[in-house]
């Protein structure tokens, strides 16, 4: 019997709601959106729909309510909540209760897609392409930079072969856009390329997102679930901050390697596999290994061969293309024209030292761009949304260093006054979002909350936030 291709969203954001709508009407679904569960139950009601894909935490109401309504009301309608990473483990529990599944809202759009499509019975091999604007990649991959051009020349050197790769550098500076070039390359590029980040799970979590797992394998899991090896087929897997992972998980992923072999948690079935692995951190995996924190043999598997990134601020010959492609981009994302920026303005963003390196700029100049008035980006005006210009903060464009020099501290107030005013900075950065501080700042998110709590600045980060 064939099901509706008729899906609902639901959520209180409107930008949520029209960022899934459009992912999924590309697709051809038939998408409706409700912002409450008054506006979904009605819907619901009047139309065969055959999935609903709702928030997990909405304002006065949350999506296991209308979980608990949808079941009442029809159980053969798939229900897929979708959460923030902190709210990963009230998903799961939401299973028990008949959801289909959740999906993590910093993930790649890929996996909700497949949740999608397995479940209306349409899923084939191909069906996951490479969800990446092939323009993006390419821009992002031009550089003038020689040592940027040599890893490139590398790439297109090992593209063809099968060997491990581990892909190394700092957060935000494209390890990802390495991985999908070197896939592009490859004999594999037109099978699936499917990216994990691994920081995003616990460890039982992202065995079940790696290996799948069988229905009734643990509370919760009401229906078998493919893994990411299955579904990448004969492509490329890439596990993004493979450092995180625990030492348990890496036993088995080295068993998997080694055999070509999975089995789902909770099967006992030989799975073959056939990928082509990429990996990549933004750690010290050696000093890892010393702290007894990495697994030596899973080392020397992952690394068959060991990429550089370099960070922005080594690239500085491409900062101008990066801020042209960006203001281009952003124009189409927001629908406002930038016909000037001045040079005061270009001048901060050649000179800055972007610690979220690419992913930074990319979100500064988004930020402009919204900003920005009558077409013009115009420092006077911009330099309160730019690094170092944190709210009720100094308008001047002092180094955070700098004001040290004016006054005689102890090495442990300079350290500590430091320490807070970069953290502040990166968060303004990355717009309050603490998953992406903490990546940046090479911390555990637990750790950045930890340092948040300590300088009392939670009041601090909810007023830029709005």
């Amino acid at each position: 019997m064939n099901k509706s291709k008729k899906i609902l969203i639901v959520d209180d954001m409107n930008d949520y709601r029209e960022m899934f709508s459009l992912i999924l009407s590309e697709k051809g679904y038939d998408v409706f959106t409700a912002g409450c569960i008054k506006e979904a139950q009605e819907i619901i009601k009047n139309n065969t729909i055959a999935i609903v894909v709702t928030d997990l935490i909405m304002k006065d109401e949350t999506g296991i309510e209308l979980l608990k309504w949808i079941k009442g009301y029809d159980k053969n309608i798939g229900v897929i909540l979708v959460t923030a990473y902190g709210t990963v483990e009230t998903a799961v529990e939401a299973m028990k209760l008949g959801a289909y599944n959740y999906f993590i809202k910093s993930s790649n759009p890929e996996s909700l897609l497949y949740d999608i499509s397995n479940y209306m019975g349409q899923f084939k091999d191909d069906d996951i392409a490479l969800n990446t604007d092939s323009g993006e990649i390419s821009a992002l991959l031009h550089s003038e930079n020689k040592v940027y051009k040599e890893l490139l020349h590398t790439c297109d050197k090992i593209a063809g072969s099968d060997i491990s790769v581990l892909i190394l550098g700092e957060s935000g500076v494209g390890k990802e856009v390495i991985a999908k070039y070197i896939h592009t390359k490859s004999c594999r590029a037109k099978r699936n390329f499917l990216a994990v980040n691994c920081q995003e799970y616990s460890e039982g979590i992202l065995e079940s997102e790696l290996f799948g797992h069988e229905k009734g394998a643990f509370t919760g899991a009401v229906s078998k679930k493919i893994g990411k090896f299955e579904r990448a087929g004969n492509g490329t897997l890439f596990l993004d901050e493979i450092a995180d992972i625990s030492l348990n998980t890496q036993v088995k992923l080295l068993r998997v390697i080694e055999n070509k072999k999975i089995e789902r948690v909770g099967g006992s079935e030989k799975i073959e596999v056939n990928i082509r692995l990429i990996s990549a951190t933004n750690k010290d995996i050696e000093k890892l290994i010393s702290e007894g924190l990495f697994r030596e043999d899973f080392f020397y598997r992952i690394n068959g061969i060991v990429l550089n990134v370099p960070p922005l601020r080594d690239r500085r010959e491409d900062i101008d293309a990066f801020i042209e492609y960006f203001i281009k981009k952003s124009e189409l994302k927001f629908a406002k024209k930038v016909e000037f920026i001045d040079d005061e303005t270009k001048n901060f963003l050649k000179e800055y030292n972007y610690p979220g390196n690419i992913r930074e700029l990319k979100t500064i100049i988004e930020r402009l761009v919204v900003l920005s008035e009558n077409g013009r980006i115009d420092y006077d005006s911009a330099k309160y949304y730019l690094p170092h210009y944190i709210k009720g903060g100094n308008t001047d464009r002092e180094r955070p260093a700098d004001k040290y020099k004016k006054g005689i501290l102890t090495l442990q107030k300079a350290r500590s006054d430091f320490e807070l005013e970069y953290i502040k900075d990166v968060i303004v950065t990355v717009n309050g979002n603490l998953t992406q501080a903490a990546q940046i700042l090479g911390i555990t998110k637990r750790q950045l909350n930890n340092k948040i709590t300590d300088y009392g600045i939670r009041e601090w980060i909810d007023l830029i936030k709005q």
